[in-house]
This record gives C-alpha cells, sequence and structure tokens, in this order.
C-alpha cells in the first residue's frame, strides 16, 4: 500500500490522537505564524523609521591636537591660529563615494561687526567684543539649528548651494532693525589682524529662535543675532582663496543601522587625520526606535523558546504513541520491513495532520496578530527608560556662554504607538518549511528508541 495512503488511513483511524496532535501542532503554528507576522512587520516599521529620523556623522577639525594651533599675543588677549589642513571640497568628494551616504552640510565659521544695522547687545567685555558669530552652511535647513528645531523659517525660504552673498536672520534682529525680506545688510570681519572688507547681504528669510536667551549672554552668544550665510559669502568675508568649512561637514546616512560600517570606510580614506577626526549622532534614532528594537528581540525570543518547546513537546507525544506501537513495529520488521521505511511511515503520519493544522492557522493567527502586536508592543514601550540624547561635540557655534549644548527637540520624531501587522503566504511558506523541519526531526528521535531493537526483542516483550 503507497505510504501516504497508509498513513492517511491511520490518521483516520486513530481520531484521539489524531486530534491531539492536530491540536498541538495548530498551537505550535498559530504561535509561529504570528510571530513571524510581528517580527516582519517590526522590521519593516524600524526601517522606514530609521530612514525618516536619519543619522549623521561629522569630520571636523581636531581641535585637541596643540600642533595644529598657534598662539600669539593680541591687543585683546591671547589670538589663536589654525594652522592645520583645513577642510575644504576636495574631502567631500572623497567621503561622498562612500556608499550609504546621501548628502552633506558643510559649516564654516567666522565672526562679523555690523556696519549698517546693530545687534541685540549682551555683556561687553571689551569696547570691541559688540560682534556676532555666522555659519555659513550648504543647505540651511540640515543646519543643526533647524534639524534641532532650535530655529524656525517662519518667512522666506532657505539656503542652498546654488545661493551667493545671501543671509537668514532672526524675527527679532528684523524687528529690532526694521528689516524685512529682499533688504541688504552690511558685514565686516572681526578679526583682529589683516584687512576686511565691507560685505553686502540679502535677506532671503527670517527665522524665530526658540531658545530662551539668558541673562549671562553676550552678543556674540546671543543665538537672536546669528547670522546664517552661503559659502561664497564667507569666503569674501574672510578672504580665504577657497571655501573652507571651519566647523565641519556633517553626512547624513541613508540607515543609521550602516553608520559604523560608514564611519569605518571614512576611516580608511586618504584624508589628514592628524588635523581630523570623526563624531557620530546616531541618538534621535536610538530613541524614538527603542521601543521597536526592544519588541524585536522580544519576539525572536519567543520565536527561539516556541521552537524549541514545540520540538520538545511534539517529541515526546510521538515517543509516546510509536512506545504503544511496538507490536506493529515488531511484525513490519519480521516482515522485512526497513527500520527507514517505518521512520517515513511515523513520519508521513505527522506530516498528513501538521499540513493541515498549518494551514488553518493561517486564519487563527491573521485573526490574534494584531492584537498580540499591540500587547507586545506596550509592554516593551513600557519597559524602556526614557533615553537622554548624547549630544555630539558641535563645538563653539552648538554652546551657550555656560557651556550648554543646544537640546535636540523630538517633537517632529515620532515613535510609532503600534505597528500594522500582515500574516502573508510568505509567513505560512516558511511555518511549513519550519514546522516540516521541527515534525522530521522531532519524529526520528522518537523513533530510534523503538526502530533500534531487534524484532525477536520486540515480539518476546510483547509475550
Amino acid at each position: 500500500m503507497n505510504l501516504w495512503k497508509r498513513a492517511l488511513l491511520y490518521t483516520m483511524r486513530k481520531k484521539g490522537k489524531t486530534v491531539i496532535l492536530f491540536l498541538v501542532l495548530f498551537v505550535m503554528s498559530t504561535f509561529v505564524l504570528t510571530g513571524l507576522a510581528i517580527r516582519s512587520a517590526a522590521d519593516r516599521s524600524a526601517g522606514e523609521l530609521r530612514k525618516s529620523v536619519g543619522g549623521s556623522i561629522k569630520l571636523i577639525r581636531d581641535e585637541e591636537k596643540t600642533q595644529n594651533w598657534t598662539y600669539e599675543q593680541g591687543i585683546g588677549g591671547t589670538m589663536v591660529g589654525y594652522t592645520g589642513t583645513p577642510i575644504t571640497d576636495n574631502e567631500i568628494e572623497k567621503i561622498m563615494q562612500v556608499k550609504g551616504i546621501k548628502s552633506y552640510n558643510g559649516i564654516g565659521y567666522g565672526s562679523v561687526y555690523a556696519q549698517d544695522f546693530s545687534f541685540i547687545s549682551g555683556i561687553q567685555f571689551s569696547a570691541g567684543s559688540d560682534y556676532s558669530s555666522l555659519p555659513s552652511v550648504t543647505h540651511s535647513e540640515a543646519f543643526n539649528y533647524f534639524r534641532r528645531k532650535a530655529f524656525q523659517l517662519i518667512k522666506g525660504r532657505h539656503i542652498t548651494p546654488e545661493d551667493d552673498h545671501v543671509v537668514l536672520i532672526s524675527t527679532a534682529l528684523a524687528d529690532k532693525n526694521g528689516l524685512k525680506l529682499d533688504d541688504s545688510i552690511t558685514v565686516r570681519c572681526a578679526n583682529d589682524a589683516g584687512e576686511y572688507p565691507d560685505v553686502s547681504l540679502k535677506i532671503i528669510g527670517i527665522y524665530k529662535s526658540t531658545i530662551e536667551e539668558g541673562q549671562f549672554n553676550t552678543t556674540s552668544t546671543d543665538k537672536r543675532n546669528r547670522l546664517i550665510i552661503d559659502h561664497r559669502a564667507m569666503k569674501e568675508i574672510m578672504q580665504t582663496d577657497t571655501i573652507q568649512y571651519d566647523n565641519g561637514i556633517e553626512f547624513f546616512v541613508d540607515d543609521p543601522k550602516e553608520i559604523e560600517r560608514i564611519t569605518a570606510e571614512i576611516q580608511k580614506l586618504d584624508l589628514d587625520w592628524n588635523c581630523f577626526k570623526l563624531t557620530v549622532d546616531n541618538s534621535a534614532y536610538e530613541a524614538v526606535a527603542s521601543s521597536l528594537t526592544a519588541m524585536q528581540s522580544m519576539v525572536t525570543g519567543l520565536l527561539i523558546g516556541i521552537g524549541v518547546v514545540s520540538a520538545g513537546v511534539l517529541a515526546l507525544i510521538v515517543h509516546m504513541w510509536i512506545r504503544q506501537r511496538v507490536r506493529e513495529t515488531g511484525i513490519l520488521l519480521s516482515l522485512g520491513v526497513g527500520k527507514f521505511r517505518i521512520i517515513l511511515q511515523h513520519i508521513a503520519e505527522t506530516m498528513v495532520i501538521a499540513l493541515a493544522a498549518f494551514g488553518l492557522s493561517y486564519f487563527s493567527s491573521s485573526l490574534i496578530a494584531q492584537g498580540s502586536s499591540d500587547l507586545l508592543f506596550a509592554q516593551a514601550a513600557e519597559s524602556q527608560p526614557d533615553i537622554e540624547f548624547e549630544i555630539p561635540d558641535d563645538g563653539r557655534e552648538y554652546m551657550d556662554l555656560t557651556g550648554e549644548f543646544i537640546p535636540y527637540d523630538t517633537s517632529a520624531m515620532v515613535s510609532p504607538d503600534n505597528i500594522e501587522v500582515q500574516v502573508t503566504r510568505n509567513h505560512l511558506l516558511l511555518v511549513y518549511m519550519m514546522g516540516m523541519c521541527i515534525v522530521v526531526f522531532s519524529v526520528t528521535l522518537a523513533s530510534r528508541s523503538v526502530v533500534k531493537m531487534k524484532p525477536g526483542n520486540i515480539l518476546s516483550q510483547m509475550s
């Protein structure tokens, strides 16, 4: 008689055993299928969240190495000059070749006196201290102040790489001086040494500062005085031959999960690492995705546990039933039926039941997957502590007089409350593959203790 036909007839004859084994396999496959669907949904949500939040790697000057600096005593105090390799477009061209980097934002640094307008005055340390810092940027929208929501553009537009001699100013500075879009302001470099020209800048945007200014601000540390300009304007203000990114270049990655690999590849490039170093900012993703990451680990552990327990329970049940079929096994062996064929018979019987159980589990898991996901997600979220952002070392441009960094505003970084789970045919196919492997392993393990016996010993035990 055909192997599968005999297996089907046996399962129909032993209805009680068939029902018990069916329920075991049905529950097992329902849990596994639900877990696979939840894990797949969590992976998908984590991937989407990583790309929406992003991460960055910043190339900056290594200010800790004193050999890259000169110190001279000037009229107003010690003048510090950078003598190391400047960060230029050469570094951008090399780093942008690394796979996984999607864009960059170069940041220059300078300080200027106001020529035809007035800054908001702060604490005065000397007669010449009424100046303000100004960064130059490739994309002002990607500038850290705007990304952290410390600045919010309310009029005009952002600076782009094509702009030439433009500026963004604060609402406070505009109100103080009666300035509006398309007006021009004139500034001059505030460096002590050298001859510097007056430079005219066109106002293309006005931003609102959300930072509460303290009482210990100087004119230069008051963020309301911050002028944000393009690199061509900075080049003329500072009288440099090339565009230099004194405050570094921030490179944005496609997937924060790849940030360590990308950093390692950048460090292998032919750059002057005696003058440069890298800082990595992945804290935004880690903060908003903590519950998803915890859920992924939780579901993975559950899947492994379910697989191990299922194999053990199945092996125990099948072993008990096979021992009850000693007489049948002995007769088959005495008739010359091989041990391998007997094991195949047991496997076929279990698989007949498993095929039906796994198929029906598709419908049961579809009913409970979303609810199970919501429950697991809530538990994972509750177990996660509040994560503090690891603020990168952005340098003086991001500190106030007391040395306090501008904090991240996470209002736009929304961690999902739940994830949408859908059981697919691919998940079912994977359950069939995993389930059949467990069935073969469990039945083979359970059958060994009987089929390894001699037919004579089996028959003597029967008598």
